[in-house]
């Protein structure tokens, strides 16, 4: 009992400062919005109804601000849900989660006007061979679905970097398998609609099909190594030439003296 009795002090200790500390940072719930487009809605939805994350109801009786912030701070073991917080290795600072809490909860209380979605224009990306995706259209699908996790150009965010050579002989099939069926036991959930998920079939073969456009994405030029004006290769020329040309003023003054 002794021992249960401490815990129960503790986290109550712990549930009380992590309420102080949310309270000392004011969110902003006008910027939260942009932050929740950009990071919860392609989980939770634009309007909290959910789609692959959890519905964020509409909130009454106790504030709850300190439990969203410390959901999206340290994320939910065991779930697909990630931490958020930098000093957890998300991305968003406590100003972030504090402007993101702060609108979540003002605008699904109907109290805050529904951020709206941006829309996407389809880039020209030629079409890679043997490959059924339009990469074109899965560039839009990427912007939407995947970009928070896993950044820009398959960078890498809170997610894997993409932007690499991927296994096999079959890298499309490899990336609509994981696409459509998740990562057990990861944060990857289970993009298809015929487990449970918002994509279709034709926007997850466009999505892996514009992936695999990303192989190269980052990599630079071979360095060529200058010195200054004048690169090594051609340095290198012009001193063979001045010592063919002071061997050859060496061997006429020889001969006249």
């Amino acid at each position: 009992m002794r021992i249960l009795r401490v815990i129960g002090i503790s986290l109550a200790a712990a549930l009380l400062g992590w309420t102080a500390a949310v309270a000392q940072t004011e969110g902003d719930p006008e910027r939260g919005g942009q932050l929740y487009v950009e990071n919860c809605a392609v989980c939770h939805g634009v309007d909290g109804k959910g789609r692959i994350g959890a519905r964020l109801e509409a909130f009454s009786g106790i504030d709850p601000t300190a439990v969203i912030a410390q959901t999206v701070t340290q994320g939910i073991d065991g779930t697909v849900m990630p931490a958020w917080g930098a000093a957890n290795g998300g991305p968003l600072s406590d100003q972030d989660i504090a402007d993101v809490v702060a609108y979540v909860v003002s605008a699904f209380n109907g109290t805050e006007p529904i951020e709206a979605l941006p829309e996407y224009i389809p880039p020209e990306i030629a079409r890679l061979p043997d490959v059924e995706g339009d990469p074109s259209l899965g560039a839009v699908v990427y912007q939407t679905n995947c970009i928070a996790c896993h950044g820009e150009e398959g960078r890498g965010r809170i997610g894997a970097s993409l932007a690499k050579s991927w296994p096999g002989e079959q890298p499309e099939l490899f990336i609509r398998q994981v696409v459509t069926d998740g990562i057990e036991g990861t944060k990857m959930p289970a993009w298809a609609q015929s487990n449970g998920g918002p994509l279709s079939d034709i926007e997850i073969a466009n999505v892996a099909a514009y992936l695999l456009t990303l192989t190269s994405a980052g990599s630079s030029p071979a360095p060529t190594t200058q010195e200054g004006p004048i690169g090594v290769s051609t340095a290198l020329l012009v001193l063979a030439g001045l010592v063919v040309l002071a061997a050859v003023i060496g061997i006429a003054y020889y001969r006249r003296a």
